[in-house]
């Protein structure tokens, strides 16, 4: 019986491998749901020592189903990969094929958009032009193709690069990257432009810019641009209804929808922001290096003022800094940086204001530190804080 237990071991693994590559048929995915249901209800006797306790496997892989369910009704719940010594390189694997049972038993559909939709908690997904979606490893080294099947593009490691207009393009195609809390990545435009993601963000932008046109791209979240100078092709980033206009910079916007204001901070060169939603010329603002221009959603005012530009850019190089700034905003920082939920139970501690420096601590010691410093106190359970 082990041996049967094994192999069907290895043919599960290699449908799993075929689903990730979005090659298998209706037939083999309902053999991946068959083969849960058997490994559920099969004995123990002859249980490969290799893939350890039988029954602590179980427990975690149904425990992983209603994590499932809950983060379907919360975007905040996020998966844990399952640590078992046989299974821990095919956990993004699990992952999906927990994302498929949830939908085959409570929904009686399966859907590619609902399995993303799972993957995506935890994983670095680019969307293609044709709408597919790609699951991006940090270690992989492979080709970005169009949906021609034409190579557009390379990743190394936590970079993708876009290959040099050689053509003339007369038609703008769109590629959609997308980097989860807790992670980082970087992208180099086909203008040479460069791109630095923070963790829960993405940003839309053409595989490759139209001759004549203005190069233009659209943020949701952080993002650090180094823009190559191209006088002929202004360079414009959409933030929600600011639109910045630059021709070669370095700045830093801040978008995330949850924050009160949308930033941008300039490093170098010069850059124009409007508020597209009004066309009159008031509503245009310049900002020089050195200076923050930080609009307010809810009064729809912009103010600029000068700043220290390492706090703002520090992120690129896996800092962060707080320098007097209110608890309400760490705690938001805090989450993205480290993909935790921080629940605060101390309304007060929100508004008052904090300084402080971190760079390779883990979030448990960045935490210990406020308890230490300000004399903040909180549990943790998993990637659950709790302030009292």
């Amino acid at each position: 019986m082990a041996n049967s237990i094994y192999m069907d071991k290895k043919k599960f693994l290699t449908l799993l491998d075929r689903y990730l590559k979005g090659v298998t048929t209706e037939e083999e995915e309902k053999l991946l749901l068959n083969y849960f249901n058997s490994f559920q209800n099969s004995e123990l006797d002859g249980w490969p020592i290799e893939l350890g306790d039988p029954q602590e496997l179980k427990e975690k892989m149904l425990g992983r189903i209603s994590q499932n369910i809950e983060s379907k009704a919360s975007h905040k719940n996020k998966l844990k990969l399952i640590r078992s010594n046989r299974f821990l390189k095919y956990a993004a694997s699990i992952a999906i094929l927990f994302g498929v049972l949830y939908v085959y038993f409570n929904e009686k559909e399966s859907s590619l958009p609902a399995i993303s939709d799972v993957e995506t908690s935890n994983s670095i997904m680019l969307k293609l032009d044709n709408g597919n979606v790609d699951v991006i490893s940090e270690n992989d080294q492979k080709k970005i193709t169009d949906s021609k099947g034409n190579v557009v593009g390379f990743q190394t490691g936590n970079t993708i690069a876009y290959e040099p207009k050689t053509t003339l393009t007369k038609e703008l195609v769109y590629n959609e990257l997308t980097v989860p809390l807790g992670k980082k990545f970087d992208l180099v435009l086909s203008d040479g432009t460069m791109v630095k993601l923070n963790a829960g963000s993405t940003i839309k932008y053409p595989i490759q810019f139209i001759e004549g046109a203005s190069r233009e791209v659209e943020v949701w979240g952080e993002a650090y641009f180094d823009v190559t100078k191209d006088e002929n092709h202004p360079f414009l980033v959409n933030a929600n209804n600011i639109q910045i206009k630059v021709l070669g910079t370095k700045f830093n916007v801040s978008s995330y929808p949850e924050d009160e204001d949308i930033h941008t901070v300039l490093v170098e060169g010069s850059v124009q922001l409007f508020n597209t939603d009004s066309e009159h010329a008031e509503n245009s603002f310049v900002i020089t290096p050195s200076q923050k221009a930080s609009w307010d959603k809810e009064l729809g005012e912009m103010t600029i003022k000068e700043v220290d530009t390492n706090i703002y850019t520090s992120w690129i190089n896996g800092r962060i800094i707080f320098k007097n700034i209110p608890f309400k905003n760490i705690r938001k920082k805090l989450e993205r940086r480290y993909n935790v939920t921080i629940t605060n139970n101390n309304e007060s501690l929100d508004e008052k204001f904090y300084n402080a420096s971190f760079d390779i601590e883990t979030i448990h010691q960045v935490m210990e530190a406020f308890r230490e410093n300000y004399n903040i106190d909180y549990t943790i359970t998993d990637n659950q804080i709790i302030i009292n």
